[in-house]
């Protein structure tokens, strides 16, 4: 399935031991909202002649030899999501012993087993997208394989390949990381076609309850081989699968997944006969067909208590004949993204390069803002800001009762609007901290954001200057803080303290009575 493209209905026609002339096939949509489009159907398998011009809903071909198994592609779409669609399909065909007729009511399901979340983390010369993929239903899934198709514009790295399939459940879902790039090949200056930007994912997944229900079907099978019961196979196949996905559970099919086996316990209070009942008697022993099914699928529940499922292992033949789903990747366009790097000076370093302080003493530093253009996909229009800059503001912000900030810990700054110009250039701001408690600290946070209105001088009536404001448009930016996850230590500034225990003091308990605070050009700060 291609998320991007159109979805299509794929229907089998199968000769069996006919040699077919000629067939046509109706379709009529039995879901509202469901629209066929059968005039541009193709042959996705198989070597059939098909008539170009034919009636709306009515599809004629040509001979099928014996043997032959030809797919139809059928495009379709709908005026509203659904989970299930179903088709009216009725098929007429002639042989040489003369012309029959079949008509079925299929119904297909089409919801999405899995949902795929992406969280993106910009740098400067990188991007790094976080992938969640998640089970959409009570049933778990096999990841097989995930990878991340390149693009014209963009190169993806990363996505090892799996060595065994990752079990997804549906509160525990599994993420895959990728490293996307801007690509170095530069595209041709007179192409008239556009660049296309938008990445690839694709997932092979193959979804636990489908293993489920080909291992009791394959047990079915193996154990009505028998040749008076083989033509009631199909029959006993419906029901038992029809009974399995109304008493299986969301509990049972995690427990498949983790032990690679389904209990055929949930088919303990089933009534079998009611299943079968009108199909006669047999033919030699004179017995009712129901009572007999009936036995056998006891016998098949009592003989067969576990039912293994079938080992995976990830090979091509598993991957091509697993689901797979191709998911387009946007880059989101980003007009600016800013590295923020807040260095501190004068400051000692402790055990594993960690940044030492005392309290309530300042700690001069500069906050470091750089800024890149690479991630702008879209350029902005020129009637966006009639100047030639673009401009920021930038905050640095951390709770009240951990920092007191000094110097220029809000400002502003502008950035050429022109993309040729250098982006490697960085902007200096003095910043002045102050722990105000002891313990490992996070670092301030900075925040950069777009200013919400731009000054523009103009000429005024009367040869005089004016200066108006034009609110800016389409401005987006992200800010990469390079000081996120970092601490500092923050220790006391005493270097002797005198306490009393007496317990008779007029506080009662300890008191403190002097304390020596550490001397300046002392050899600073020394971690015992």
């Amino acid at each position: 399935m291609q998320l991007d493209r159109n979805r299509f209905l794929e229907i089998e026609l199968s000769s069996g031991w006919n040699n077919v002339s000629s067939g046509e096939l109706h379709l009529r949509a039995a879901t509202a909202g469901l629209r066929l489009q059968t005039s541009d159907i193709k042959v996705v398998s198989g070597s059939l002649e098909v008539a170009q011009r034919s009636e709306p809903g009515v599809i004629k071909f040509g001979s099928m030899d014996s043997g032959s198994i030809i797919r139809i592609g059928i495009p379709y779409n709908l005026e509203h999501e659904a989970n299930d669609i179903s088709i009216k399909l009725e098929i007429s065909y002639t042989t040489e012993k003369g012309k029959f007729f079949s008509a079925t009511t299929p119904t297909v399901s089409i919801m999405l087993p899995l949902g795929v979340n992406v969280q993106d983390v910009f740098k400067h010369k990188a991007l790094f997208s976080k992938f969640t993929i998640s089970s959409a239903t009570s049933s778990p899934l096999r990841l097989l394989g995930s990878t991340l198709e390149k693009s014209e514009v963009f190169d993806a790295h990363g996505g090892l390949a799996l060595s065994k399939p990752v079990i997804v459940f549906p509160r525990q879902p599994a993420s895959m990381s990728y490293k996307i790039t801007k690509s170095i090949t530069i595209p041709k200056p007179h192409s008239k076609q556009k660049s296309k930007s938008s990445l690839s994912l694709t997932l092979h997944y193959i979804c636990l309850e489908e293993e489920v229900e080909e291992a009791v079907t394959d047990s079915l099978r193996r154990h009505f081989d028998e040749e008076t019961l083989r033509p009631y196979v199909q029959l006993v196949l419906s029901a038992v699968i029809s009974e399995l996905r109304h008493r299986i559970s969301a509990y049972d099919y995690e427990r498949a997944a983790i032990v690679n086996e389904i209990s055929t316990s949930i088919f303990s209070s089933v009534r079998w006969r009611d299943h079968f009942l009108g199909l006669g008697r047999t033919g030699h022993q004179n017995e009712e067909v129901a009572s007999v099914l009936s036995r056998c699928l006891e016998s098949w529940q009592q003989e067969t208590s576990r039912i293994p499922l079938v080992p995976i292992t990830i090979n091509d033949e598993t991957v091509a004949r697993s689901r797979s789903i191709i998911i387009p990747v946007d880059v989101p366009s980003v007009t600016v993204v800013h590295t923020a790097d807040l260095k501190l000076l004068e400051v000692s370093f402790g055990l594993g390069n960690n940044v030492v302080a005392a309290v309530n003493q300042p700690i001069t530093g500069s906050l470091s803002i750089k800024w890149t253009r690479t991630w702008d996909t879209e350029r902005l229009e020129h009637s966006a800001t009639d100047n030639d800059f673009l401009e920021f503001f930038y905050e640095v912000s951390g709770a009240p009762d951990i920092w007191l900030i000094g110097g220029r810990r809000k400002g502003h700054f502008k950035i050429p609007k022109d993309t040729g110009q250098k982006s490697e250039q960085k902007l200096s701001f003095p910043i002045v901290l102050i722990p105000l408690r002891e313990g490992f600290l996070s670092f301030p946070n900075v925040e950069v954001k777009p200013a919400p209105f731009v000054k523009v001088h103009k000429p005024g009536p009367g040869g005089s200057d004016e200066d108006t404001r034009v609110k800016q448009t389409n401005i987006t930016c992200e800010t990469d803080f390079k000081n996120a996850g970092e601490t500092i230590r923050v220790i006391s500034d005493s270097r002797r303290t005198t306490v009393s225990l007496d317990a008779s003091g007029p506080q009662g308990g300890a008191w403190l009575l002097e304390s020596e605070r550490r001397e300046a050009g002392a050899g600073g700060i020394v971690l015992g």
